[in-house]
């Protein structure tokens, strides 16, 4: 597998801004997940607003459809109440079939808990919230959350990568407590889109105190050569649920991820941090879509169109 790190190597500076954050600041941010339809040659962003912890987070989310990957229109919207949600997070459209499938992450209102559902229409513009269901919850894996899905269609299976609680607990020696990892990222694996019975660790935290030692949430996958490039955010603190930095991971089969060594993050921003990294491919071109943070200190929804 020839070198990813090198030939998708991108310039965050000189990407176009594709969607601005709701407000100036710290705390105030955009981002989202995009997917290309072969079939209608649309690429579908879903997309959420981000406000400040005491400005009251994920308040919106919505999906928009562009002809050329950069200039996005929406055609669906939401807002945290219609969720019953105390905040929106990540999620991700496709077209599997006849059928379009929105899945979003939410946290549950009066709750800590985040879960995973889904709505179905036949169209991007058609998504009704009050149909949607639950399909990954995060008591049926006996664990405590289950959020920020990316999804790759294979064949006539559906994979879906999601952010959960790491396995491993605090480590103890003698007089000394180490701290925990922050997450973890599962595949689920589906054949009909809606049920998905098992999650499969696939990426986890080294546990160690580099810049990604506590954190292992993958973005987004993309087939390379023989097998799978993917773009994850890591961190070493709590600090960095706001601010995390990017990597890269490859794979020989889409199950177990192994990390590009780097002695820094991959892309970074001259203000702070690059973070939420979707990679689309189409054709000969790689699209990335990411966070990216400004001189003010918020986050926008950047887009970088490469060829490798």
């Amino acid at each position: 597998m020839s070198d990813p790190a090198r030939a998708l190597r991108f310039n965050p500076e000189d990407g176009v801004v594709v969607r601005e954050p709701p407000g100036k600041g710290y705390g105030y941010w955009v981002g989202g997940k995009v997917y290309y339809d072969s079939i209608s040659g649309q690429y579908l962003l879903f997309y959420r607003e981000r406000r400040p912890l005491e400005a009251g987070r994920g308040g919106r989310c919505a999906l928009a459809v562009s002809n050329d990957g950069v200039i996005f229109n929406d055609v669906w919207s939401a807002n945290k109440s219609e969720f019953a949600a105390n905040s929106i997070e990540e999620g991700h459209c496709v077209r599997y079939g006849d059928r379009w499938l929105l899945y979003v992450s939410y946290e549950m209102a009066g709750t800590s808990t985040w879960r995973i559902d889904l709505m179905e229409a036949t169209e991007p513009a058609g998504f009704d919230v009050r149909t949607r269901r639950t399909v990954l919850s995060p008591g049926d894996f006996g664990i405590e959350w289950i959020k920020d899905p990316f999804v790759m269609l294979r064949q006539d299976e559906v994979w879906m990568y999601a952010a959960v609680p790491p396995r491993a607990g605090p480590t103890v020696d003698g007089s000394v407590v180490a701290a925990r990892a922050l997450d973890a990222t599962v595949r689920a694996t589906s054949s009909d889109g809606s049920h998905f019975p098992e999650i499969e660790y696939v990426f986890e935290a080294p546990l160690d105190d580099s810049w990604h030692g506590r954190r292992a949430r993958l973005n987004s996958v993309i087939d390379w050569n023989d097998g799978f490039v993917a773009f994850y955010d890591g961190g070493r603190t709590v600090y960095d649920n706001y601010e995390e930095k990017t990597g890269i991971a490859v794979s020989p089969d889409g199950v177990k991820f192994t990390r590009v060594e780097n002695r820094s993050p991959w892309v970074e921003s001259a203000y702070g941090n690059v973070r939420y990294v979707c990679a689309v491919r189409v054709e000969s071109d790689v699209f990335f879509y990411y966070e990216y943070t400004v001189e003010d200190g918020s986050h926008e929804l950047r887009v970088n169109r490469i060829t490798p």
